[in-house]
Formats: structure tokens, sequence, C-alpha cells
């Protein structure tokens, strides 16, 4: 009897690989083994439990205006144009300025933005970039853009994956088909501002690991975003983290 069904299993990998090629059916131990980018923004990086973000998958920055999502955006992007042969950001709302990454010290050489003159046109060309191996790709979706993604957000996932473009897409709101596209999704929310010397330096946010394919969801980290004062910068990078560590009920926060 388990000689049959052996045989018969066999016979059903044999079809299965005929009809839709060697690749539909491999054995886990054989499959590549996804690697973690260091953002730089520490806090963040433990959320993910792979120590950075997923390369070679679409990771989702989601929150509320002023609540910091831009500002890590923009660590991470900088910090992609000094680690990556090619670090792209996609601006279909025309929203971002690039000598806004400055303060964040990048290599404006290793830096494209692509501005697709019609907004639909933006899956295209996010498509085209992972295809031709963009390292890292930042997506600035608005919101009927990020709305309208369902038919190309697939063909992204699996572009990104074949090539190893790390893909980051920042969001207001997150429409279900960006979210079951994405492998990880982090909703950032703003706890409170920070004024020094009645001069306003930055925020506090709450950065919480709602959705991972890779580990466990659920950690929670706070986070300190800064803002350029004159000529300084507290601290220098632009983003910092709360340092005092706990560990509670599976779950990883940062206390003041």
């Amino acid at each position: 009897m388990l000689e049959s069904k052996h045989v018969r299993l066999n016979q059903a990998v044999d079809v299965i690989h005929l009809r839709l090629g060697e690749h539909a059916l491999a054995a886990v131990d054989r499959l590549p083994k996804t690697e973690g980018w260091a953002s730089g923004v520490g806090a963040v990086d433990r959320l993910t439990g792979i120590g950075g973000l997923p390369r070679g998958r679409i990771s989702l920055l989601g929150g509320r205006g002023s609540c910091g999502k831009w500002s890590l955006g923009l660590a991470m992007l900088a910090r992609a144009t000094r680690e990556f042969d090619s670090a792209i950001a996609i601006d279909p709302g025309r929203s971002f300025d690039p000598w806004a990454l400055l303060e964040f010290q990048p290599d404006l050489r290793a830096l494209t933005v692509v501005r697709p003159p019609d907004p639909e046109a933006t899956g295209e060309a996010a498509v085209g970039l992972a295809k031709a191996g963009a390292g890292f790709l930042l997506l600035s979706l608005p919101a009927r853009v990020a709305a309208a993604a369902e038919p190309w957000l697939p063909l992204l996932a699996t572009a990104a994956e074949r090539s190893g473009t790390l893909v980051v897409a920042l969001v207001e709101e997150t429409p279900r088909p960006l979210a079951h596209a994405s492998s990880l999704s982090l909703a950032v929310e703003r706890m409170t501002w920070k004024i020094e010397r009645g001069e306003l330096v930055g925020l506090r946010a709450r950065v919480t690991c709602v959705k991972n394919k890779l580990s466990l969801p659920g950690r929670v980290a706070e986070i300190e975003v800064n803002y350029p004062l004159g000529a300084a910068l507290f601290p220098e990078s632009g983003v910092g983290e709360v340092r005092r560590w706990a560990r509670t009920d599976e779950r990883e926060s940062a206390v003041v």
C-alpha cells in the first residue's frame, strides 16, 4: 500500500513538472532564503525578525500625514543610494523633492527620480524597473494610484522576487490589494510632537509590524524623527530610536 502511494505521488510530481515547468514544485530546503537589508533605523530593522527589510519583496510603510513615514522613507532611500548601484524613487504625485534627502547624506549619483506623465503608468514603470534589477525602489503612492494598483501589483511582486529588487511603498491608507501583495507592512503613528525652546524639532512615533510573512508580526517600537534646526540635526541621522527596550508577551517594544 505504501509503495503504491509513493508511486502515485512520484507520477503526480512528474505531471506537474511536465505541465507547469520544473520551477512549479521544489523542496523547501532548495528554495533561496530571503535576506534582510539593514535600513539603518535599528528599531525598525528589529521589528522585521530578519535584521532588516526583505530583499526581493514589497515592504509597506503606512500612516496618516505627518506621522513620520516620509522621514523613514527618506532615511532608507538615502542609505540605499550609498549601498546599491541604483536607487529609484517613483513619484506619480510629484510630491518628492530630492533635495530633502540632503540631511540624510545621500549619494545623489546613484539616485534616479521617475515621474510618470500619467499616474496610471506608475505600475508599468515600477514593474519594468524591478525586472531590470533596480537595487532599491521607493514608491510614493497617492491614494488614487494605490487604489488602482491591483492589476500590476502581482507583476511587481514577481519581478522583485526574481531580480532581488527591494521595494518600499509609502501610503496613507492601505488598500486590500497592496496589503495582500506586501510581505512586510509597518504602520506608523505619530504619538507627540517634540518641542525644544519653543521650536518644533521633531516628533515621536510608534511603528507597529502589522504583517510579516517572514517572521512574527505584532512587534512594536517607538522612534524619534528629528527635523533640521538651522544647520544642526538632532541626531545626525535624522531618525533615532528610544533606547531602553523591553520584551513582554512576545512583543518587542521600546519604552521611555
